[in-house]
């Protein structure tokens, strides 16, 4: 939500595009605003620049992005799930005499598969 005194912007999105909705209370009630100019203070700013930035993102490739916490908490889930899967690969194809490149490829190719 974005905040400038008696204006309050919306970033949503809609038929692939990223649509900013401004809207202003009349009598208690929440109502379409035409305004020919929006003043944010910094903070404000960089906030909008992020909600549009995400919004964007996601019209874009159809994902949502994740924020920091969630993102910290699926890297631990997979470093826990791929850790193990990945040590037996290299053991087993270190010990094949396979090349760091063979090695390298069958990792990837794990990860992927736990990733993706």
């Amino acid at each position: 939500m974005i905040d400038s005194r008696d204006i309050q912007g919306q970033v949503v999105g809609r038929d692939g595009k990223v649509v900013i909705l401004f809207s202003r209370f009349d009598d208690g009630e929440l109502k379409s605003a035409i305004t020919d100019n929006l003043t944010l203070d910094p903070a404000a700013a960089i906030a909008a620049a992020e909600m549009l930035t995400a919004m964007a993102f996601e019209m874009d490739t159809n994902l949502k992005p994740i924020g920091e916490t969630l993102k910290a908490s699926l890297v631990e889930k997979h470093r826990e799930r791929l850790l193990p899967l990945l040590a037996s690969v290299i053991r087993s194809m270190f010990d094949q005499k396979k090349s760091p490149g063979q090695i390298a490829v069958a990792c990837l190719d794990e990860m992927c598969k736990e990733v993706f």
